[in-house]
Protein backbone atom coordinates (compact mmCIF):
# COMPACT_ATOMS: atom_id res chain seq x y z
CA UNK A 1 0.00 0.00 0.00
CA UNK A 2 1.25 3.28 -0.90
CA UNK A 3 -0.66 6.12 1.37
CA UNK A 4 -0.61 9.73 -0.23
CA UNK A 5 -1.80 12.81 1.55
CA UNK A 6 -2.96 15.78 0.22
CA UNK A 7 -3.03 19.53 1.83
CA UNK A 8 -4.75 22.98 0.08
CA UNK A 9 -6.09 25.35 1.38
CA UNK A 10 -8.55 26.23 -1.74
CA UNK A 11 -11.32 23.69 -1.62
CA UNK A 12 -11.24 23.87 -5.74
CA UNK A 13 -7.84 23.20 -6.25
CA UNK A 14 -7.88 20.38 -3.28
CA UNK A 15 -11.07 18.43 -5.11
CA UNK A 16 -9.27 18.48 -8.17
CA UNK A 17 -5.96 17.00 -6.83
CA UNK A 18 -7.86 14.56 -5.17
CA UNK A 19 -9.43 13.74 -8.42
CA UNK A 20 -6.18 13.83 -10.27
CA UNK A 21 -4.87 11.36 -8.00
CA UNK A 22 -8.12 9.41 -8.20
CA UNK A 23 -7.72 8.81 -12.25
CA UNK A 24 -3.61 8.00 -11.13
CA UNK A 25 -4.64 5.30 -8.79
CA UNK A 26 -6.93 3.84 -10.76
CA UNK A 27 -4.26 3.65 -13.59
CA UNK A 28 -1.67 2.41 -11.41
CA UNK A 29 -4.06 -0.21 -9.07
CA UNK A 30 -0.55 -2.15 -8.91
CA UNK A 31 0.53 0.70 -6.15
CA UNK A 32 -2.53 0.30 -3.97
CA UNK A 33 -2.62 3.84 -3.67
CA UNK A 34 -4.59 5.20 -0.31
CA UNK A 35 -5.34 8.99 -0.36
CA UNK A 36 -6.17 10.99 2.43
CA UNK A 37 -7.08 14.99 1.93
CA UNK A 38 -6.68 18.30 4.65
CA UNK A 39 -7.58 22.29 3.94
CA UNK A 40 -4.62 22.96 6.67
CA UNK A 41 -1.37 22.42 7.74
CA UNK A 42 -2.67 22.09 11.17
CA UNK A 43 -5.45 19.70 10.43
CA UNK A 44 -2.84 17.28 8.79
CA UNK A 45 -0.09 17.48 11.16
CA UNK A 46 -2.36 16.65 14.05
CA UNK A 47 -3.85 13.33 11.72
CA UNK A 48 0.43 12.07 11.30
CA UNK A 49 0.81 12.44 15.16
CA UNK A 50 -1.85 10.16 15.55
CA UNK A 51 -1.33 7.52 12.48
CA UNK A 52 1.74 8.67 11.13
CA UNK A 53 3.12 10.06 8.32
CA UNK A 54 2.28 9.23 4.50
CA UNK A 55 4.71 7.92 2.00
CA UNK A 56 4.12 10.95 -0.08
CA UNK A 57 2.98 14.19 0.42
CA UNK A 58 1.31 17.02 -1.88
CA UNK A 59 1.47 20.50 -0.13
CA UNK A 60 0.40 23.85 -1.43
CA UNK A 61 2.36 26.41 -0.48
CA UNK A 62 0.72 29.53 0.45
CA UNK A 63 -1.60 28.52 2.93
CA UNK A 64 -2.99 30.45 6.00
CA UNK A 65 -0.93 30.28 9.42
CA UNK A 66 1.71 28.07 7.88
CA UNK A 67 3.24 27.82 4.53
CA UNK A 68 3.95 24.07 2.87
CA UNK A 69 7.53 24.73 2.96
CA UNK A 70 7.21 25.21 7.12
CA UNK A 71 4.53 22.24 6.98
CA UNK A 72 7.05 19.91 5.20
CA UNK A 73 10.08 20.87 7.41
CA UNK A 74 7.79 19.81 9.98
CA UNK A 75 7.18 16.41 8.07
CA UNK A 76 10.20 15.57 7.57
CA UNK A 77 11.82 15.81 11.21
CA UNK A 78 9.06 13.07 11.95
CA UNK A 79 9.65 10.93 8.93
CA UNK A 80 12.92 11.37 6.60
CA UNK A 81 11.00 8.57 4.51
CA UNK A 82 8.00 10.61 3.16
CA UNK A 83 8.81 12.65 -0.02
CA UNK A 84 7.07 16.26 -1.07
CA UNK A 85 5.45 17.42 -4.22
CA UNK A 86 4.71 21.27 -4.07
CA UNK A 87 2.11 22.41 -6.08
CA UNK A 88 1.61 26.19 -6.12
CA UNK A 89 0.69 28.85 -7.89
CA UNK A 90 3.74 30.82 -7.26
CA UNK A 91 7.54 30.48 -8.29
CA UNK A 92 8.63 32.16 -5.75
CA UNK A 93 9.44 29.60 -3.11
CA UNK A 94 11.71 27.10 -5.43
CA UNK A 95 14.68 27.56 -3.76
CA UNK A 96 13.15 26.79 -0.46
CA UNK A 97 11.78 23.63 -1.74
CA UNK A 98 14.57 22.22 -2.91
CA UNK A 99 16.61 22.99 -0.62
CA UNK A 100 14.22 20.57 1.86
CA UNK A 101 15.24 17.60 -1.24
CA UNK A 102 11.42 18.32 -2.36
CA UNK A 103 10.81 15.53 -5.18
CA UNK A 104 9.45 18.29 -6.96
CA UNK A 105 7.80 21.60 -7.47
CA UNK A 106 4.86 22.39 -9.73
CA UNK A 107 2.86 25.14 -10.41
CA UNK A 108 -0.48 25.14 -11.20
CA UNK A 109 -2.37 25.16 -13.24
CA UNK A 110 -0.91 21.90 -13.78
CA UNK A 111 -1.90 19.11 -16.35
CA UNK A 112 -2.72 15.29 -15.26
CA UNK A 113 0.26 14.39 -17.53
CA UNK A 114 2.40 16.30 -15.28
CA UNK A 115 1.07 15.08 -12.17
CA UNK A 116 1.04 11.66 -13.48
CA UNK A 117 4.52 11.95 -14.84
CA UNK A 118 6.08 13.10 -11.35
CA UNK A 119 4.18 10.45 -9.33
CA UNK A 120 6.16 7.90 -11.78
CA UNK A 121 9.23 9.32 -11.22
CA UNK A 122 8.64 9.72 -7.42
CA UNK A 123 7.37 6.08 -6.67
CA UNK A 124 10.22 4.47 -8.36
CA UNK A 125 12.91 6.14 -7.35
CA UNK A 126 10.87 4.92 -3.72
CA UNK A 127 11.15 1.44 -4.93
CA UNK A 128 15.00 1.46 -5.84
CA UNK A 129 15.78 2.63 -2.26
CA UNK A 130 17.16 0.75 -0.10
CA UNK A 131 15.67 0.35 3.54
CA UNK A 132 17.52 0.33 6.56
CA UNK A 133 16.43 -0.61 10.00
CA UNK A 134 17.29 0.97 12.66
CA UNK A 135 16.74 0.07 16.55
CA UNK A 136 16.78 3.88 18.30
CA UNK A 137 15.46 4.16 22.05
CA UNK A 138 13.41 0.83 21.72
CA UNK A 139 11.74 1.57 18.41
CA UNK A 140 12.32 0.62 14.87
CA UNK A 141 13.13 3.27 12.46
CA UNK A 142 12.90 2.58 8.44
CA UNK A 143 15.30 4.65 7.26
CA UNK A 144 16.09 5.18 3.31
CA UNK A 145 20.34 4.18 3.34
CA UNK A 146 20.54 7.31 0.19
CA UNK A 147 19.28 10.00 2.92
CA UNK A 148 22.10 8.33 5.29
CA UNK A 149 24.94 11.29 5.34
CA UNK A 150 27.49 9.95 7.37
CA UNK A 151 27.50 7.02 10.27
CA UNK A 152 29.83 8.51 13.54
CA UNK A 153 30.70 5.89 15.94
CA UNK A 154 31.03 6.36 20.03
CA UNK A 155 31.76 2.94 21.21
CA UNK A 156 28.63 0.15 19.94
CA UNK A 157 26.56 3.61 19.64
CA UNK A 158 25.99 4.61 16.27
CA UNK A 159 24.81 8.33 14.89
CA UNK A 160 23.02 8.15 11.84
CA UNK A 161 23.36 12.04 10.30
CA UNK A 162 20.01 12.08 7.46
CA UNK A 163 19.85 14.32 4.88
CA UNK A 164 17.03 16.03 6.76
CA UNK A 165 19.26 17.29 9.28
CA UNK A 166 17.87 14.64 12.00
CA UNK A 167 20.28 12.46 13.56
CA UNK A 168 19.46 8.59 15.12
CA UNK A 169 20.84 7.12 17.34
CA UNK A 170 21.32 3.29 17.29
CA UNK A 171 23.22 0.32 19.29
CA UNK A 172 25.01 -1.18 17.13
CA UNK A 173 27.79 -3.78 17.25
CA UNK A 174 30.67 -3.13 14.34
CA UNK A 175 29.22 -6.53 13.25
CA UNK A 176 25.82 -5.14 13.08
CA UNK A 177 26.80 -2.34 11.44
CA UNK A 178 28.42 -4.12 8.77
CA UNK A 179 25.75 -6.21 8.25
CA UNK A 180 23.54 -2.98 7.59
CA UNK A 181 26.01 -1.80 4.95
CA UNK A 182 27.36 -5.09 3.21
CA UNK A 183 27.22 -4.47 -0.35
CA UNK A 184 26.10 -1.15 -0.07
CA UNK A 185 27.61 1.04 -3.05
CA UNK A 186 29.40 4.65 -1.81
CA UNK A 187 29.21 3.60 1.93
CA UNK A 188 33.24 4.02 2.89
CA UNK A 189 35.09 3.54 6.36
CA UNK A 190 36.59 6.74 7.11
CA UNK A 191 38.67 5.92 9.87
CA UNK A 192 37.84 4.02 13.31
CA UNK A 193 34.89 6.67 14.07
CA UNK A 194 32.80 7.20 10.72
CA UNK A 195 31.45 5.38 7.65
CA UNK A 196 30.38 8.21 4.92
CA UNK A 197 28.01 8.15 1.94
CA UNK A 198 29.89 9.42 -1.09
CA UNK A 199 26.88 10.35 -2.99
CA UNK A 200 26.62 13.13 -0.14
CA UNK A 201 30.13 14.25 -0.25
CA UNK A 202 30.51 17.84 -2.08
CA UNK A 203 34.49 17.97 -2.12
CA UNK A 204 37.39 16.12 -0.67
CA UNK A 205 40.02 19.18 0.63
CA UNK A 206 42.89 16.41 1.11
CA UNK A 207 42.48 16.41 4.80
CA UNK A 208 38.68 16.23 4.90
CA UNK A 209 35.96 15.39 3.11
CA UNK A 210 33.28 18.55 2.99
CA UNK A 211 29.62 17.14 3.23
CA UNK A 212 26.60 18.65 1.55
CA UNK A 213 25.36 19.74 5.20
CA UNK A 214 28.62 21.76 5.66
CA UNK A 215 29.95 18.73 7.95
CA UNK A 216 33.83 18.18 7.31
CA UNK A 217 34.81 14.80 7.89
CA UNK A 218 38.36 14.49 9.02
CA UNK A 219 40.57 11.59 6.53
CA UNK A 220 43.24 10.04 7.97
CA UNK A 221 46.61 10.85 6.85
CA UNK A 222 46.94 7.15 5.71
CA UNK A 223 43.54 6.58 4.24
CA UNK A 224 43.95 10.40 2.35
CA UNK A 225 45.28 8.65 -0.95
CA UNK A 226 42.63 5.95 -0.97
CA UNK A 227 39.52 7.81 -0.29
CA UNK A 228 40.21 10.50 -2.99
CA UNK A 229 40.62 7.15 -5.80
CA UNK A 230 37.40 5.73 -3.74
CA UNK A 231 35.97 9.31 -4.12
CA UNK A 232 36.88 9.93 -8.06
CA UNK A 233 35.97 6.22 -8.99
CA UNK A 234 32.21 6.71 -7.09
CA UNK A 235 31.53 9.74 -9.58
CA UNK A 236 33.21 8.52 -12.74
CA UNK A 237 30.98 5.37 -12.61
CA UNK A 238 27.66 7.65 -11.51
CA UNK A 239 28.80 9.80 -14.84
CA UNK A 240 29.04 6.49 -16.84
CA UNK A 241 25.62 5.18 -15.64
CA UNK A 242 23.71 8.81 -16.59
Amino acid sequence: MLKIAICDDDAGDRERIAEDLRVYAAAHQEHGIETTVYSSAFAMLDAFEKAGCPDIALLDICMPGMLGTELARDILRCSENTDILFLTTSSDYAVDAFALHAADYIQKPYTQEKLSASLDRVIALRQERTWLLLPCEGELHRVALEDVLYIETDGKRRSFSLASGRKLTARLTAAQLQDCLAGRRGMIPCGASYVVNLAHVRCFSGTDLIMDGGERIPVPRRLRAQIKQAYFDFYLEEVRNG
